[in-house]
């Protein structure tokens, strides 16, 4: 019995069934990217963007003509109760989450330094003990 699987045929129906139907590729759908995304070398700096962006407001100012602007304002009055609590549990989670970043990389910074004390202290006991 030949269980072997013909992937050259498979992946030649994959690609001409794409064509036939106009299947975009993914390099085509574009993705903007969020500002402040950019993700830092330096943990601190990444710590820094967190906090600078961890609280969100429940509500923004609103644009447009007095008509637009009424409508919004009469929507956000009905959904606040539903909204606010939202908002305030993500504010709570954020600042949690950062919090808890903030702990970790003061412990981490503890434990490089640590290291470092560690590893010049072996490296004189290697040479007392070895004279090198």
């Amino acid at each position: 019995m030949n269980n072997s699987v013909n992937t050259e045929k498979i992946m030649s129906q994959l690609k001409s069934d794409i064509k036939e139907k106009n299947i975009p590729d993914f390099k085509d759908v574009p993705y903007n990217k969020p500002s402040g995304a950019e993700i830092p070398e330096n943990p601190d700096k990444a710590i820094e963007n967190l906090r600078a962006y961890s609280y969100i407001h429940s509500y923004m100012n609103f644009t447009g003509n007095k008509l637009k602007i009424f409508m919004k304002k009469s929507v956000r009055k009905m959904i606040k109760f539903y909204i606010e609590p939202l908002v305030n549990e993500q504010n709570n989670f954020n600042a949690s989450t950062e919090t808890a970043l903030t702990s970790m990389r003061n412990t981490q910074k503890k434990l490089i330094q640590r290291i470092e004390k560690l590893e010049q202290e072996n490296k004189r006991l290697m040479e007392d003990l070895y004279g090198e």
